[in-house]
Protein backbone atom coordinates (compact mmCIF):
# COMPACT_ATOMS: atom_id res chain seq x y z
CA UNK A 1 0.00 0.00 0.00
CA UNK A 2 1.41 3.54 -1.44
CA UNK A 3 1.99 6.43 0.78
CA UNK A 4 -0.93 8.01 -0.58
CA UNK A 5 -3.09 5.38 -0.03
CA UNK A 6 -2.12 5.42 3.29
CA UNK A 7 -3.04 9.10 3.78
CA UNK A 8 -6.73 8.68 1.89
CA UNK A 9 -7.73 5.80 3.88
CA UNK A 10 -6.66 7.83 7.11
CA UNK A 11 -7.90 10.96 6.76
CA UNK A 12 -11.58 9.43 5.24
CA UNK A 13 -12.11 7.02 8.14
CA UNK A 14 -10.85 9.85 10.53
CA UNK A 15 -13.86 11.79 8.96
CA UNK A 16 -16.46 8.66 8.97
CA UNK A 17 -15.49 8.97 12.84
CA UNK A 18 -16.04 12.15 13.01
CA UNK A 19 -19.42 11.46 11.60
CA UNK A 20 -20.60 8.65 13.54
CA UNK A 21 -19.70 10.91 16.46
CA UNK A 22 -21.88 13.95 15.55
CA UNK A 23 -24.95 11.07 14.69
CA UNK A 24 -24.39 9.46 18.13
CA UNK A 25 -24.52 12.90 19.83
CA UNK A 26 -27.94 13.90 18.01
CA UNK A 27 -29.67 10.73 18.54
CA UNK A 28 -28.19 10.54 22.43
CA UNK A 29 -29.82 14.34 22.60
CA UNK A 30 -33.22 13.75 20.63
CA UNK A 31 -35.20 13.80 24.06
CA UNK A 32 -32.78 17.10 25.25
CA UNK A 33 -34.74 20.41 25.50
CA UNK A 34 -32.99 23.31 23.61
CA UNK A 35 -30.54 20.88 21.84
CA UNK A 36 -29.99 21.71 18.34
CA UNK A 37 -29.10 19.53 15.76
CA UNK A 38 -25.49 19.00 14.53
CA UNK A 39 -25.33 18.42 10.50
CA UNK A 40 -23.43 16.63 8.49
CA UNK A 41 -22.17 18.37 4.89
CA UNK A 42 -21.01 15.13 2.19
CA UNK A 43 -19.56 15.95 -1.03
CA UNK A 44 -20.51 13.24 -3.86
CA UNK A 45 -17.55 12.02 -5.53
CA UNK A 46 -18.40 10.22 -8.92
CA UNK A 47 -15.26 9.31 -9.87
CA UNK A 48 -11.24 9.48 -7.80
CA UNK A 49 -8.28 7.72 -8.63
CA UNK A 50 -5.60 6.73 -5.93
CA UNK A 51 -2.61 4.64 -6.96
CA UNK A 52 -4.66 3.44 -10.06
CA UNK A 53 -7.71 2.59 -7.60
CA UNK A 54 -11.07 4.28 -8.91
CA UNK A 55 -13.88 4.60 -6.13
CA UNK A 56 -16.90 6.77 -5.79
CA UNK A 57 -19.08 7.88 -2.81
CA UNK A 58 -20.31 10.32 -0.51
CA UNK A 59 -17.71 11.97 1.95
CA UNK A 60 -17.87 13.36 5.02
CA UNK A 61 -16.50 16.93 4.01
CA UNK A 62 -17.69 19.62 7.58
CA UNK A 63 -20.14 20.04 10.26
CA UNK A 64 -22.23 22.71 11.43
CA UNK A 65 -25.46 23.57 13.74
CA UNK A 66 -29.46 23.79 12.43
CA UNK A 67 -30.72 26.29 14.86
CA UNK A 68 -34.29 25.80 13.00
CA UNK A 69 -36.84 26.41 15.77
CA UNK A 70 -37.95 23.45 18.06
CA UNK A 71 -41.59 22.41 18.92
CA UNK A 72 -42.61 23.57 22.54
CA UNK A 73 -43.54 21.18 25.55
CA UNK A 74 -45.26 22.70 28.49
CA UNK A 75 -44.36 22.56 31.91
CA UNK A 76 -45.81 22.81 35.72
CA UNK A 77 -42.73 24.79 36.42
CA UNK A 78 -43.22 28.46 35.63
CA UNK A 79 -39.24 28.69 35.87
CA UNK A 80 -38.93 27.14 32.70
CA UNK A 81 -38.71 28.96 29.93
CA UNK A 82 -38.93 28.44 25.34
CA UNK A 83 -38.10 31.13 23.22
CA UNK A 84 -39.56 31.06 19.89
CA UNK A 85 -37.92 33.09 16.82
CA UNK A 86 -34.24 34.04 16.90
CA UNK A 87 -32.34 34.54 19.96
CA UNK A 88 -30.25 32.57 22.85
CA UNK A 89 -30.74 33.00 26.80
CA UNK A 90 -27.61 34.94 28.57
CA UNK A 91 -26.33 33.03 31.56
CA UNK A 92 -23.19 33.47 33.49
CA UNK A 93 -20.67 31.42 36.14
CA UNK A 94 -19.47 32.21 38.92
CA UNK A 95 -16.09 33.34 38.07
CA UNK A 96 -18.11 35.77 35.13
CA UNK A 97 -17.34 33.98 32.50
CA UNK A 98 -20.75 34.49 29.75
CA UNK A 99 -22.14 31.55 27.84
CA UNK A 100 -25.32 31.61 25.30
CA UNK A 101 -28.26 28.70 24.93
CA UNK A 102 -31.26 27.87 23.99
CA UNK A 103 -32.08 25.84 26.67
CA UNK A 104 -34.74 27.46 29.33
CA UNK A 105 -34.60 24.66 32.15
CA UNK A 106 -34.30 27.04 34.63
CA UNK A 107 -34.79 26.88 38.28
CA UNK A 108 -34.80 29.22 41.81
CA UNK A 109 -31.69 27.98 44.16
CA UNK A 110 -31.14 28.47 47.42
CA UNK A 111 -30.36 32.34 47.46
CA UNK A 112 -32.95 33.79 45.41
CA UNK A 113 -31.32 33.71 42.14
CA UNK A 114 -32.77 32.35 38.81
CA UNK A 115 -29.82 29.45 37.09
CA UNK A 116 -29.93 26.95 34.50
CA UNK A 117 -29.19 23.46 35.09
CA UNK A 118 -25.86 23.52 35.20
CA UNK A 119 -26.09 25.94 38.13
CA UNK A 120 -24.76 29.19 35.54
CA UNK A 121 -26.61 32.75 36.53
CA UNK A 122 -29.69 33.50 34.04
CA UNK A 123 -29.06 37.40 33.44
CA UNK A 124 -31.30 40.07 33.29
CA UNK A 125 -31.38 42.90 30.83
CA UNK A 126 -29.50 44.91 32.59
CA UNK A 127 -26.51 42.37 32.91
CA UNK A 128 -27.10 41.58 36.57
CA UNK A 129 -28.41 38.45 37.91
CA UNK A 130 -32.06 37.42 38.53
CA UNK A 131 -32.63 37.08 41.55
CA UNK A 132 -35.92 37.02 43.44
CA UNK A 133 -36.98 38.57 46.89
CA UNK A 134 -37.39 35.76 49.83
CA UNK A 135 -40.79 36.99 50.52
CA UNK A 136 -42.62 37.03 47.60
CA UNK A 137 -45.82 35.02 47.08
CA UNK A 138 -45.45 34.20 43.39
CA UNK A 139 -44.54 35.18 39.84
CA UNK A 140 -44.93 35.39 36.25
CA UNK A 141 -43.18 36.32 33.12
CA UNK A 142 -44.86 37.91 30.17
CA UNK A 143 -44.08 36.83 26.44
CA UNK A 144 -41.48 39.87 26.60
CA UNK A 145 -39.67 38.55 29.32
CA UNK A 146 -40.78 40.82 31.86
CA UNK A 147 -40.85 39.36 34.88
CA UNK A 148 -44.00 40.51 37.64
CA UNK A 149 -43.47 39.39 41.28
CA UNK A 150 -46.67 39.50 43.73
CA UNK A 151 -46.33 39.66 47.44
CA UNK A 152 -49.52 38.18 49.20
CA UNK A 153 -52.91 39.79 47.57
CA UNK A 154 -51.09 42.93 46.42
CA UNK A 155 -50.86 43.84 42.71
CA UNK A 156 -48.03 41.97 40.75
CA UNK A 157 -44.93 44.70 39.95
CA UNK A 158 -41.74 44.33 37.56
CA UNK A 159 -39.25 42.75 39.25
CA UNK A 160 -36.77 42.51 36.22
CA UNK A 161 -36.90 41.32 32.34
CA UNK A 162 -34.75 38.26 30.56
CA UNK A 163 -31.77 39.25 28.45
CA UNK A 164 -31.51 37.54 24.96
CA UNK A 165 -28.45 38.00 22.66
CA UNK A 166 -28.24 37.08 18.87
CA UNK A 167 -25.47 36.83 16.34
CA UNK A 168 -24.44 37.71 13.02
CA UNK A 169 -23.58 34.07 12.43
CA UNK A 170 -24.94 31.91 14.84
CA UNK A 171 -23.16 28.70 13.05
CA UNK A 172 -20.07 30.05 14.27
CA UNK A 173 -20.95 29.62 17.94
CA UNK A 174 -18.57 27.30 19.44
CA UNK A 175 -20.58 23.93 21.46
CA UNK A 176 -18.87 23.23 24.86
CA UNK A 177 -21.38 21.21 25.67
CA UNK A 178 -24.64 21.02 27.91
CA UNK A 179 -26.27 22.97 25.67
CA UNK A 180 -23.93 25.61 26.27
CA UNK A 181 -22.44 28.35 23.40
CA UNK A 182 -19.61 30.49 23.56
CA UNK A 183 -19.22 33.12 20.84
CA UNK A 184 -15.96 33.23 18.41
CA UNK A 185 -15.05 35.55 15.78
CA UNK A 186 -16.88 33.51 13.15
CA UNK A 187 -20.16 34.10 15.41
CA UNK A 188 -19.51 38.09 15.56
CA UNK A 189 -20.10 39.80 19.21
CA UNK A 190 -23.00 39.15 20.86
CA UNK A 191 -25.90 41.72 19.74
CA UNK A 192 -27.90 42.16 23.14
CA UNK A 193 -31.90 42.93 23.32
CA UNK A 194 -34.83 41.56 24.81
CA UNK A 195 -37.60 39.63 23.40
CA UNK A 196 -40.24 42.06 21.44
CA UNK A 197 -37.75 44.94 21.48
CA UNK A 198 -38.31 46.88 18.22
CA UNK A 199 -36.05 47.08 15.77
CA UNK A 200 -33.76 44.28 17.24
CA UNK A 201 -33.07 41.00 15.83
CA UNK A 202 -35.52 39.55 18.23
CA UNK A 203 -38.52 42.01 17.97
CA UNK A 204 -40.76 39.42 16.43
CA UNK A 205 -39.20 36.42 19.53
CA UNK A 206 -40.90 35.37 22.33
CA UNK A 207 -40.75 33.94 25.40
CA UNK A 208 -42.78 31.60 26.85
CA UNK A 209 -42.95 31.12 30.37
CA UNK A 210 -43.68 27.32 31.84
CA UNK A 211 -42.59 25.78 28.83
CA UNK A 212 -39.22 24.19 27.46
CA UNK A 213 -38.30 23.72 23.70
CA UNK A 214 -37.89 20.47 22.46
CA UNK A 215 -34.72 19.05 20.45
CA UNK A 216 -34.61 19.82 16.67
CA UNK A 217 -33.18 16.32 15.87
CA UNK A 218 -35.08 14.46 13.35
CA UNK A 219 -34.18 10.86 13.78
CA UNK A 220 -35.44 9.68 10.16
CA UNK A 221 -32.46 12.24 9.28
CA UNK A 222 -29.92 10.67 11.43
CA UNK A 223 -30.66 7.18 10.15
CA UNK A 224 -30.40 8.52 6.59
CA UNK A 225 -26.90 9.77 7.42
CA UNK A 226 -25.82 6.89 9.46
CA UNK A 227 -26.02 4.99 6.11
CA UNK A 228 -24.37 7.59 4.22
CA UNK A 229 -21.85 7.03 6.86
CA UNK A 230 -21.80 3.25 6.40
CA UNK A 231 -21.41 3.26 2.30
CA UNK A 232 -18.41 6.13 3.04
CA UNK A 233 -16.99 3.22 5.07
CA UNK A 234 -17.62 0.99 2.52
CA UNK A 235 -15.65 2.47 -0.39
CA UNK A 236 -13.20 3.15 1.95
CA UNK A 237 -12.77 -0.30 2.47
CA UNK A 238 -12.98 -1.56 -1.02
CA UNK A 239 -10.44 0.95 -1.98
CA UNK A 240 -8.30 -0.69 0.52
CA UNK A 241 -8.19 -3.78 -0.25
CA UNK A 242 -7.77 -3.10 -3.42
CA UNK A 243 -4.87 -1.56 -3.59
CA UNK A 244 -3.58 -4.16 -1.24
CA UNK A 245 -4.46 -6.95 -4.13
CA UNK A 246 -2.48 -4.80 -6.18
CA UNK A 247 0.56 -4.76 -3.77
CA UNK A 248 0.34 -8.65 -3.30
CA UNK A 249 0.35 -8.91 -7.19
CA UNK A 250 3.71 -6.16 -8.04
CA UNK A 251 5.35 -8.35 -5.41
CA UNK A 252 4.77 -11.40 -6.40
CA UNK A 253 6.16 -10.17 -10.26
CA UNK A 254 9.07 -9.11 -8.47
CA UNK A 255 9.94 -11.86 -6.82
Amino acid sequence: MSLSTIRFTGSSLRNVQDGLGVVSDNISNVSTHGFKERLLNFENVQSKTVDGVSYSGSFLVSTGTDFSQGGLEFTDNQSNMAITGNGFFVVQNTSGEMFFTRSGTFNIDSESNLVDSNGNYVLSSGGGRVTFPEDMSTFSINPAGEILIQFDEQESVFLDQIQLADFNNPEGLTNIGSNLYLQTASSGVANFSTALQPGSSTASSRITAGALERSNVDLSDELVDLMTLQRSYQAISRATTTSDELLDTTLGLIR
